[in-house]
């Protein structure tokens, strides 16, 4: 049996549970199935999430053999099933497929991706680049098209707009012709989101977030507010709203928004979340968010979407690079880079 080198999970714990391994190379089961040689991989909070206490679910057990990790990549198409279409051998791709408990992720040299959930690569974009867009550019997507339903001229707000999630949502918000403002730690930042389309920069480690929003509004107000950050940024978002003002978050706050309820329900202000992992169950929303991901290609290749990508790691640099995103180190993205 031909084998693979692969990033294993062997363990619950810190970024040395994470081996390079010799393992099976998987191979084509069903006729729809294609086998990609990944070229390299998005490093994702997800992955250390998983890696340092597994999923809540108490009767699951680590596999013997461990768990690679890993919730995206980008690839050459190695193999064809004998019903696939849309895809040939040689061909380049990106997706999100994988790194969830049960299915192989991509800190591997192979991976089996059904073709309905592979999108061609943006031309322009290296597979590094290409790797680290899938994730955020469907979430991102589904939280201010789906979730939030935004629509021109109206008021956004993106929370931690030089993040992975914050750099997307910043430049959809702009293509939909919103009014985009974002939170930002640094100088550095605020110059990054300023080329990316941001109107209102608050330096919220200085300013007085809210203030400085109703300043830029006026009596308009915010009428989105793209939650990539959590706790505690989910509970101020609330205050930020306007009537029948939306929420959404796309982190993982542990506490609903405190202070006087009577406010936000009189606002009539929607609170959603997204979690872009709610499709795996559902072949229809997997192929939907396909063409989002065949969307996103093409307004990167015709330049009207950037991709940042901060850091490059080699495959068995896994833990460091888990770690540095981990620790807040990253603006915009981080990739794994497979070696064959």
């Amino acid at each position: 049996m031909k084998s693979m080198q692969a990033l294993v999970m062997t363990d619950v714990g810190g970024p040395e549970v994470l081996q390079l391994q010799s393992v099976p190379c998987p191979t084509i089961q069903q006729p729809n199935e294609i086998l990609v040689r990944v070229m390299a991989a998005g490093v994702n909070p997800a992955d250390y999430r998983v890696r340092k206490r597994m999923p809540p679910s108490t009767d699951w057990v680590l596999p013997k053999e461990g768990v690679i990790l890993g919730l995206e990549g980008a690839g050459i198409v190695e193999a064809i099933g004998s019903d696939v279409t849309r895809f040939k051998v040689g061909d380049e791709v990106y997706y999100f497929d994988g790194g969830f408990i049960g299915s192989q992720g991509n800190y591997a040299q192979f991976k089996i991706v059904n073709e309905h959930y592979l999108a061609h690569k943006p031309k322009t974009l290296s597979f590094a680049e290409a790797a680290t867009l899938p994730v955020v550019g469907i979430t991102s997507w589904e939280a201010l098209y789906d979730r939030a339903n935004l629509k021109s001229e109206e008021y956004l707000l993106v929370q931690g707009g030089a993040g992975g999630l914050g750099h997307i949502g910043i430049q959809l918000g702009k293509l939909l012709g919103a009014h985009v403002a974002t939170t930002v730690s640094t100088d550095a930042k605020a110059k990054l989101v300023k080329s990316l389309g941001a109107e209102h920069i608050i330096m919220y480690r200085t300013e007085d977030v809210g203030k400085s929003l109703k300043a830029w509004s006026g009596e308009k107000g915010i009428d989105v507010v793209y939650d990539t950050v959590g706790d505690p940024v989910f509970s101020q978002s609330v205050d930020f709203l306007t009537m029948h003002g939306r929420l959404v978050s796309a982190a993982y706050p542990t506490s609903w928004p405190t202070g006087d309820i009577f406010l936000p329900a009189l606002k009539n202000i929607q609170i959603s979340f997204e979690a872009m992992g709610h499709a795996l169950s559902s072949h229809d929303l997997r192929i939907k968010q396909t063409k989002i991901l065949e969307n996103i290609a093409k307004y990167v290749d015709e330049g009207n979407l950037r991709l940042v990508l901060d850091k490059s790691y080699p495959l068995a640099e896994a833990g460091e690079a888990q770690r540095s995103l981990e620790d807040g180190e990253i603006t915009g993205r981080v990739a794994l880079e497979i070696p064959h």
